[in-house]
């Protein structure tokens, strides 16, 4: 499949007001691409870091949306620059919902959807939790979530009703004690009457993490009107959170479901010493003071602690090991410089001075996520030697505790054939399981976390399912939370029905070419999948496209070619569009 590249001019972001809520010009779409819909983010763009933006209706621009290209979009406001959602699928494979661990920028064989938000490629849990298509593959309702960054849909809302930005919020994972984190909710009163308005409220099992400040709403929307208030994550305890934000909309309440989670255990980074880097001093950096986080690079793994008043990193740890996606043993060994010798090294930098050199690790824990393969579990001590045999000492931890066992799962998850929907189960066998997570996920609830999808609200050992859309399929995931914090697996259970996914067809294969004066004659077999829909024609073609024919089946001739050297392709169709060529053959026309 062909990645698709575009580039997004984006200087200013913009929070829309009623005022920038009017239609504006943009660029054509596709014919069959859906209008509108509603696009709310935290702009991720070095240059506008954290600022809002919301629109809606015409003031988003769906480029094209179809299971083989996947979903172009874009904000258009009037005077500034447009925010963009560019989503693509796997080589190969359809745009289907479900859970997904972004990972940025794949140059060759993509494996899982790439995402860029105002032309940055995304990291990490991305959830679509509902997309439907045609029998032509054409993309006709979608919905999906970032974390910490927002949603992006269409056609999922009424029109001419009121809308909510946000129909589920999905904070980033942060530590217990950090300054709360916020994302903004935005109301737009797309009716042509007026509408009352009542105050946002915070329910659910751990409402205590979430809140609501800087209320906009008026106790009346005017119809055109916009209003905004801020919703904000400070969680009161290590692992996942769940609650819900209420508000009166005139005579109904809506509920936006609120999803968090903070880091567990004890993670922190200490450097002292009379070396050149700590100078006598004694850097202790927590996850309470500086904002932590850890990246892979290399054989190996950066922590770093960066100041929370955005003055840049106070200490960092870069340790490296043996191989790539390999967790350090448990026990003592030495390090060398560049990790020359047994592949071990540490460089601890402190206020942006570091020195790579030799000495001591001890770790004590040390396990990697199975699903990003970054570290999940760290506590180690070390001592470096910079110059002079001067020691440099210190320690590093990340989610470090005593207690690192998931709780067993929940067990015999069942989903009732009868509306309204109840799932059940039985509890966790494990004594230190103390609460229960469940989730909502379209599809068949495969790298379901307890993130992921729609929170339902727990009552003793069932919940109730919402009502979803017919022809779809759903997975209810089930997880047991310990004292510590820890998660079990997913217990899950599926219902509904999946439904047929339509892609252009795959690549064919040219088998045999035979020229005569003027032609070529080609043949070739068909793709290994026809997409899901049958194939209605095959173009021969050069590889620039001066020449071509069509046909049904195989082989096609070409003729009227120059004399000389050169390359032919074959392309298949069908209802959803137009397959990869196969890989050129060059030809010599006499």
């Amino acid at each position: 499949m062909q990645r698709i590249a575009r580039s997004a001019s984006l200087a200013a972001a913009v929070l829309l007001t009623t005022g920038l809520l009017a239609a504006v010009g943009t660029t054509s779409a596709d014919a069959d691409s859906p209008a509108g819909g509603v696009l709310q983010i935290v702009s991720p763009h070095y240059s506008t870091k954290g600022m809002p933006q919301f629109a809606d209706g015409s003031n988003v621009q769906v480029l094209f949306a179809d299971t083989t290209r996947g979903i172009d979009t874009r904000m258009t406001v009037p005077g500034t620059d447009y925010a963009s959602f560019t989503l693509t699928p796997p080589d190969g494979k359809p745009l289907t919902a479900g859970v997904y661990n972004l990972v940025g920028e794949e140059p060759y064989g993509v494996t899982v959807p790439e995402l860029r938000i105002n032309n940055d490629y995304m990291y990490g849990e991305f959830d679509i939790l509902d997309l439907a298509s045609s029998a032509t593959g054409q993309i006709t309702r979608f919905d999906a979530v970032l974390p910490g960054v927002g949603e992006f849909r269409f056609g999922e809302d009424p029109a001419r009703s009121v809308i909510f930005g946000a129909r589920s919020f999905v904070f980033a994972k942060t530590f217990v004690g950090l300054p709360r984190s916020a994302q903004v909710e935005t109301v737009h009163n797309t009716s042509s009457a007026p509408v009352t308005l009542g105050t946002p409220t915070i329910t659910g099992a751990n409402a205590t993490s979430f809140s609501t400040s800087n209320s906009m709403c008026k106790t009346t929307l005017a119809a055109g009107a916009a209003c905004t208030f801020n919703v904000n994550f400070q969680p009161r305890a290590a692992g996942p959170a769940s609650a819900a934000v209420t508000m009166k909309v005139g005579l109904s309440t809506r509920t936006v479901p609120l999803t968090g989670s903070a880091y567990l255990g004890s993670t922190g980074i200490t450097s002292s010493g009379n070396d050149v880097v700590d100078h006598g001093q004694t850097t202790k950096a927590t996850s309470a003071n500086t904002l932590m986080t850890v990246g892979e690079g290399g054989s190996g793994w950066t922590f770093n602690a960066d100041s929370l008043d955005g003055s840049g990193s106070v200490v960092s740890v870069r340790i490296n090991g043996p191989g790539d996606d390999v967790p350090l043993p448990v026990g003592t060994r030495n390090t060398y410089p560049g990790g020359e010798g047994n592949g071990y090294s540490i460089v601890t930098t402190v206020h942006s001075i570091g020195c790579d050199t030799s000495g001591t690790e001890t770790v004590k824990q040390f396990t990697l996520d199975p699903v990003t393969r970054l570290p999940d579990t760290v506590n180690m001590s070390f001592t470096q030697y910079c110059f002079n045999n001067v020691p440099q000492t210190g320690t590093l931890q990340w989610q470090a505790r005593a207690d690192v066992t998931a709780p067993a799962a929940p067990t015999a998850v069942k989903v009732s054939s009868t509306s309204p929907r109840t799932v059940t189960w039985k509890p966790s066998t494990s004594s230190d399981a103390k609460s229960v997570v469940a989730r909502l996920v379209q599809g068949d609830g495969a790298r379901a976390t307890a993130q992921s999808g729609l929170p339902l609200a727990v009552s003793g050992l069932s919940a109730t399912v919402p009502s979803v859309p017919a022809r779809e399929r759903y997975t209810v995931a089930v997880f047991a939370v310990d004292a510590a914090g820890n998660v079990s697996k997913a217990a899950t259970a599926t219902f509904g029905t999946a439904p047929q996914t339509v892609t252009a067809p795959g690549r064919p294969t040219i088998t045999h070419v035979a020229t005569e004066s003027g032609s070529v004659t080609v043949s070739f077999t068909p793709p290994a999948s026809n997409g899901g829909s049958p194939i209605t024609s095959y173009v021969l073609s050069t590889v620039y496209g001066w020449h071509q024919v069509s046909g049904t089946s195989s082989p096609l001739v070409l003729t009227d070619l120059p004399a000389g050297t050169n390359e032919v392709q074959v392309t298949a169709l069908n209802a959803a569009g137009r397959s990869p060529a196969s890989y050129a053959v060059s030809v010599q026309i006499g």
